[in-house]
């Protein structure tokens, strides 16, 4: 068999594999209550609408956040979208994890480092915003959010 075929064979069956594993991994945290979390973002938008009693101008000063934050957000996501493509593109060039789809991968890594500093970035400037007792409520929560995720299940 020609090495390109034998090559596109083994990268379409690894890929089925992985997405098969993937999907199936997927539904069965799905079918799991604690798995269903919410990105930060959103955990957040609900912890101030509706655990924090805001007076009128912090909810304006966090509304102009959130819109800023929305507008780096979407920027980033669409470089990562990006990145991902010349990934793709880079895989099926060399059918290898040669320079270019190294480069990519860096792309992505940046990229997906830079949208988390946004968020973190974010999550810190509403709490600017915040009095003190709304901040201690606040930061317990986001904690909580955080290490949702690392809590062992039982």
């Amino acid at each position: 068999m020609n090495p390109f075929w034998r090559n596109l064979l083994i990268t379409i069956v690894v890929a089925l594999l992985a997405g098969g594993i993937g999907g199936w991994m997927g539904a069965q945290n799905a079918l799991d209550s604690d798995a269903q979390t919410l990105p930060l973002r959103q955990t957040v938008h609900e912890i101030v609408q509706r655990d924090l009693k805001l007076t009128s101008d912090q909810s304006k000063e966090i509304q102009a956040i959130e819109g800023k934050y929305y507008d780096r957000r979407t920027e980033l996501r669409q470089d990562v979208a990006t990145a991902n493509r010349e990934l793709a593109d880079a895989l099926m060039s060399d059918m290898a994890f040669g320079r270019e789809a190294q480069q990519a991968s860096s792309h992505v890594e940046r990229g997906l480092g830079e949208l988390q500093r946004a968020t973190i970035m974010y999550v810190l400037e509403v709490r600017d915003v915040l009095t003190s007792e709304q901040q201690m409520i606040y930061d317990r929560k986001v904690r909580d959010v955080l290490t949702a995720s690392a809590s062992p299940k039982s």
